[in-house]
């Protein structure tokens, strides 16, 4: 069947001229479209495109001085790498089994006499031995006096995650965290334990993850609550698939909302939607710089809400010119370079552990400069690009969000964009093509609230595996008022 539309009867020049251009902006866009997913399934997923080297970007923007002054900024035009990364990695400190193999000729051929050692040679192998369940037997002796005047005396049951149920804390972080941080589905992991001789119904493991969420979202609570009160925040969103218990068989999208403070910690929260209503549920009672996309609806919270000072993402207008690489031609090229000398400062300031004043000064002598030479450039290229065209579209994104793309320069605290909160995004997403979707509606905020808790680790560096084991030993007997000791910036292992 052809669908293509039935094309409009035409009565003059004019009329025609306007098909024609309609017809041609269309089949560019389409182009572009087929250029991208080629690109997606097939090609490189670099973002590091210019037609300057870094090193030649690096002198036009820090000139060396002719005469050393002191205390002034300079950047090396060979910029140092980090240490290229050893072929077979040096492995941490581990159990050693020692094997010692005797050569059979231990008598001299010629004299007769016993051979005695003069040194060894020395060969290691790295093996496996797998995992192992083990039963922890809890033997509680009871006491009672042969006068049978005073009752019976017994120890009281340690409190567990699960009150008198049989999986210990060490076994629901596993099994936690081989789902949300390995990817590992539940059905898949009954299987991995039948292996090992126990057979754990997917739907008891089930069970246990919804335990464990429910002993962690205390945590969580207060990691929000801590991130709102930071006067700087960043916010994004990713779709994930849901089961739909009206329509069996099928699947709806929720959104994993991520709220997150650069350098601390990271809050998911699941929602059945994308609309503002959630994006206000998720910063209630924020005040502060709101570092975001250009999704409308963050645009439309602050027009209403002038305690929020929104905050541009330049990885987002940077990844919209170069989709326009391929029909921008050098006018996207030049532009991008101009980006990427904004993040050679910005590289530079982390490689020096700038402060957040020092990064400040660093932003209003060179990166100002360079935003506004990127302005005067991008203006005249307005008239000059189709807006429906990649590079239009990618020009239109920019100027529209360019006070908010500004703002980074006016303090020290603000990143040049989003990336931290795409990155705490990431595990989600590797998940997402492993166990595919989210079992029921009521299921996501699980998913939300241990997403947060391993996020929030690894900002802070922790083994998740040894923070969650011992946060399910302590939370079944701990007090509301010992909670912050609890909180991975505060952690000390028991």
């Amino acid at each position: 069947m052809n669908n293509a539309p039935a094309l409009p009867e035409i009565t003059s020049i004019e009329q025609a001229r306007d098909v024609v251009k309609n017809l041609f902006n269309e089949l560019q866009e389409a182009l572009w479209r087929v250029n991208q997913l080629e690109k997606k399934l097939c090609g490189s997923s670099s973002e590091k495109q210019s037609t300057f080297s870094k090193e030649q970007i690096l002198l036009s923007l820090f000139p060396e001085p002719e005469t050393p002054v002191v205390k002034e900024i300079i950047v090396d035009t060979s910029v140092p790498q980090p240490p290229r990364p050893r072929r077979h990695p040096e492995a941490k400190t581990l159990e050693t089994v020692t094997e010692r193999i005797e050569p059979e000729e231990k008598i001299c051929p010629v004299c007769g006499k016993e051979k005695i050692e003069i040194g060894c040679e020395k060969s290691e192998r790295f093996e496996y031995v797998p995992a192992k369940i083990v039963r922890h037997e809890i033997i509680r002796p009871k006491l009672a006096c042969p006068c049978k005047q005073s009752g019976v005396s017994i120890a009281p049951l340690p409190p567990a995650i699960i009150d008198k149920g049989q999986p210990g804390a060490s076994l629901l972080a596993h099994v936690a965290l081989s789902k949300f941080e390995d990817h590992l589905p539940l059905y898949r992991q009954q299987k991995q334990f039948e292996r090992l001789g126990v057979n754990i119904p997917k739907t008891t493991l089930c069970d246990w993850v919804d335990k464990v969420a429910q002993a962690l979202e205390p945590i969580v609570k207060e990691t929000k609550r801590q991130i709102i009160s930071s006067g700087y925040v960043q916010v994004d969103e990713t779709p994930v698939k849901v089961q739909d218990p009206d329509h069996p068989g099928k699947c709806a999208t929720g959104w994993l909302w991520v709220l997150s403070k650069p350098g601390g910690g990271v809050i998911f929260e699941f929602h059945p939607g994308r609309g503002r209503e959630h994006a206000e549920e998720l910063l209630t009672g924020f005040k502060g710089y709101l570092q975001r996309d250009g999704y409308g609806v963050y645009g439309a919270m602050a027009k209403n809400n002038p305690a929020l000072i929104p905050v541009g993402c330049w990885a987002h207008a940077r990844r919209k010119f170069i989709d326009a690489l391929d029909s921008g031609g050098e006018d996207a090229q030049l532009l991008i370079a101009e980006i990427r000398q904004l993040y050679l400062i910005e590289q530079h300031a982390r490689q020096n552990n700038f402060t957040a004043e020092q990064r400040k000064t660093l932003r209003e002598e060179k990166s100002n400069p360079v935003l506004e030479l990127l302005h005067s450039q991008i203006e005249p290229l307005r008239e000059k690009h189709l807006p429906q065209s990649p590079l239009g579209k990618a020009i239109s994104y920019t100027l529209n969000e360019w006070t908010a793309l500004n703002r980074y320069v006016e303090d020290g605290r603000l990143q040049i964009d989003n990336n931290l909160t795409e990155n705490a995004i990431r595990p989600s997403a590797i998940g997402k093509k492993n166990w595919l979707f989210i079992g029921h509606p009521e299921a996501g905020w699980r998913s939300a609230v241990i997403y947060s808790v391993l996020g929030t680790c690894h900002r802070y560096g922790l083994n998740p595996w040894e923070y969650l084991k011992d946060m399910l030993t302590r939370l079944p007997g701990l007090k509301q008022s010992e909670l912050s000791t609890l909180l991975p910036w505060n952690w000390k292992p028991a």
